[in-house]
């Protein structure tokens, strides 16, 4: 397919065009961006036609993909431009600003029949790889809480520090993780409760943000992102009935999940004690065999995100994010936003 990438920033130059041009099925044909400098070093090293102006591109190349990697403001704009072009589209995330924003792409998708896929590459992680394959084994029992945290501090400023370019941690990490728990839990949200805070961001948008989702199910959806935190942490938490998942340090230093739990029929008959006497004067509960073991994150291989893309526009493969995915996320954020 004949890729363009719009935006040469960050996630542009150090993800997107390392991506394209190492995928068989890509092939880069024209990369966008303000800065002629990075036009010319994309020319250079890649060998792609540059344009300031995403539209002439678009009529002069008419490449039949396109990767927006453009600040948050410019998605719907680009996106819907892209898809009326006839190409398909790899959007960055978040989708967009906003769910009246969301729902005009979604429209343009439908009108014009092309693909959309939004960038959520946290559900094809090693991390979430792990976190599937423990909670599909079944040994936490029926799962009622997953937390994610990242804790970190830092003062951010640029311009996702600031709300009026789609700036913050909600839509920075915020659609990331919220993706990643819906994608795990594999449940709808039902109820949502957010808090946001800007304390060490050097901008206007917020810094510190817990979100707390309630499925259909019962399960709990915990979001925490402190960037106001002197304590790093990043951190997944699966909590079952008969046990416990978290990310540590195994007996060899390597990142990996705790996985305690017990086998419920190993565990000795009890009952509840209604009575108010405190029998032995002790806390006994009785007795669980605990067993133990971990899952270090670096045997497992992630999921080859980019490669899902390719093969969903080539038509060779589902959509490792369906749009439907997309528009939970993006209307999720909207009550935090509105909270």
């Amino acid at each position: 397919m004949r890729t363009a990438l719009i935006g040469l920033g960050r996630i542009g130059w150090q993800l997107h065009i390392k991506e394209i041009t190492k995928h068989d099925g890509l092939s880069l044909c024209a990369v966008v961006d303000l800065n002629s400098s990075r036009l010319e070093e994309a020319k250079e090293l890649y060998g792609a036609v540059g344009y300031q102006d995403y539209k002439e591109m678009l009529e002069k190349e008419r490449p039949e993909m396109v990767v927006i990697a453009s600040p948050t403001i410019f998605h719907e704009e680009q996106a819907i431009a892209s898809l009326e072009a006839g190409a398909d589209v790899l959007l960055d995330k978040p989708m967009t600003i906003g769910m009246e924003s969301a729902r005009r792409i979604a429209a343009a998708v439908e009108r014009t029949g092309k693909k959309l896929v939004v960038f959520q590459p946290h559900r094809a992680y090693q991390l979430a790889v792990a976190a599937k394959q423990i909670i599909d084994r079944g040994v936490l029992g029926n799962i009622f809480e997953i937390r994610r945290v990242d804790n970190d501090y830092v003062r951010r400023n640029d311009w996702q520090a600031y709300k009026e370019f789609g700036g913050g941690m909600l839509n920075n990490f915020g659609a990331h993780y919220i993706d990643q728990l819906l994608y795990l839990s594999g449940e709808k949200t039902e109820q949502i409760y957010c808090s946001m805070k800007r304390i060490a961001s050097l901008g206007d948008a917020e810094d510190v943000v817990r979100i707390l989702l309630t499925t259909e199910k019962g399960t709990t959806l915990s979001v925490e992102i402190n960037q106001a935190s002197a304590m790093y942490k990043n951190d997944l938490v699966i909590c079952g009935e008969y046990g416990t998942a978290w990310v540590g340090k195994d007996e060899e230093g390597r990142r990996a999940f705790r996985i305690k739990y017990f086998d419920p029929a190993e565990v000795e008959n009890a009952e509840a004690d209604r009575t108010l006497e405190a029998k032995g004067r002790s806390y006994e509960t009785g007795k669980i065999q605990w067993k133990s073991e971990w899952l270090p994150l670096s045997e497992l291989e992630p999921a080859d995100f980019y490669g899902a893309c390719r093969d969903y526009f080539l038509g060779k493969g589902p959509s490792p994010v369906p749009v439907a995915d997309t528009m939970e996320v993006m209307r999720i954020i909207e009550v935090c936003v509105k909270a």
